[in-house]
């Protein structure tokens, strides 16, 4: 890792994150990512913004976004004086996704507990029939 790299990984440590380094995605290696919430994170040096560099830097988010990922990217400067903040906005943005996630997940689930509900609902209005029916 690079050492703007590093600074990136350790505020994020403190920040309560796991992120993990060097992660494969669609042909690529992004600094860190958080697979659980398509979450890519790069640091880049000053060469990176430059020409030719930030043309395949946007195909590549592109290609990243199209394979489902957010793409976060941070300037060296940035994390060398304010890795803190940097951290800060990934951290909000992991705890926002991985919020929406699990609300999808419990609205799934109570679809699901819906759909069951309604194909046992005939079955138990004629056992409650046959029920009186027995009793008289």
């Amino acid at each position: 890792m690079s050492p703007i790299e590093v600074a990136l990984y350790e505020a994020m440590r403190r920040e309560g994150l796991s992120p993990l380094p060097q992660f494969y995605i669609q042909g690529y290696y992004v600094d860190f990512a958080f697979p659980d919430v398509g979450v890519a994170v790069e640091a880049d040096g000053a060469a990176y913004h430059e020409g030719v560099r930030q043309q395949r830097d946007r195909k590549r988010d592109w290609i990243l976004r199209r394979a489902g990922w957010t793409v976060k990217r941070f300037h060296g400067t940035t994390i060398y004086h304010k890795a803190a903040n940097c951290a800060y906005v990934i951290r909000q943005e992991v705890e926002g996704r991985r919020a929406m996630a699990a609300a999808a997940a419990r609205e799934a689930a109570r679809r699901r507990q819906a759909r069951r509900d309604a194909m046992v609902r005939p079955f138990r209005m004629i056992a409650q029939f046959l029920r009186r029916n027995k009793r008289e």
